[in-house]
């Protein structure tokens, strides 16, 4: 069997069993139906890094070796400011169903089989999502198996703050922010302002000023995407920016 750092399924124990054999992949011969002695799962030994925004990276459960008799049920908690974006609890020879928050939160599978081991790590992808504290830092959640629960632990980094792509200026009374100028080669341009357009309010915080729409900015990792009110020409409008560094 490969060692358990590679990539691998968790295996029904199937009719080779039956006859004293093992099933591809199986930690060791077992006759139907035998349990070993319980052990905790293995905490995945990596801390990936996330970045906010940035791609998902795969954090690998290592296998307990455990056969077990019984259809089981794994429940994965995502670490405060992740989105879990994918499970792949690698099955061969059974029917694993898995299940993902609408927001990504949590995630499960079954694992439905009355003769089956562990013997190969689960896989789940996880991103961090775009309001993770400025700061960075590590969060943990937890997997749950038959009652046991493993912690599991990721490290979002530091962002960067955001500006705009360009240059803006008061307008009188408190207005907003007026574009007088916008750099063509950065996100500014491409989420469609324009010069003269004044900016109001970014994902629902008011702008007043210059000054008031570079704190709201300040307060976005660079790269997140948010909505951004304008007024152009007399017409109230939303761009989708993803603000620049």
């Amino acid at each position: 069997m490969r060692r358990f750092t590679t990539a691998c399924t968790v295996l029904a124990l199937g009719a080779s069993l039956l006859v004293g054999g093992l099933a591809p992949g199986a930690a060791a011969a077992a006759a139907p139906g035998a349990v070993t002695a319980l052990r905790a799962p293995t905490p995945p030994s990596s801390v990936p890094d996330l970045d906010a925004p940035g791609p998902a990276r795969t954090v690998e459960f290592p296998p307990d070796g455990r056969v077990r008799s019984s259809p089981g049920h794994v429940s994965i908690q995502a670490p405060e400011y992740t989105r879990i974006v994918r499970v792949d609890p690698w099955c061969s020879g059974m029917s694993c169903p898995v299940s993902i928050a609408s927001d990504g939160s949590s995630a499960g599978f079954s694992l439905q089989s009355n003769n089956w081991v562990w013997s190969r790590p689960f896989r789940v992808d996880v991103v961090a999502t775009d309001d993770a504290p400025m700061a960075g830092g590590r969060f943990t959640g937890t997997l749950t198996l038959e009652g046991v629960v493993v912690e599991w632990t990721v490290n979002i980094t530091e962002g960067t703050p955001g500006a705009f792509g360009g240059y803006v200026s008061n307008v009188p009374g408190g207005g907003g922010a007026r574009v007088r100028f916008v750099d063509p080669d950065l996100n500014a341009a491409a989420a469609g302002f324009m010069d003269k357009d004044v900016i109001t309010s970014v994902d629902g915080r008011p702008v007043t000023s210059a000054a008031s729409l570079n704190a709201a900015l300040a307060d976005k990792r660079a790269g997140t995407a948010v909505p951004v009110g304008i007024t152009r020409n007399g017409t109230q409008m939303t761009l989708q920016y993803r603000v620049d560094e």
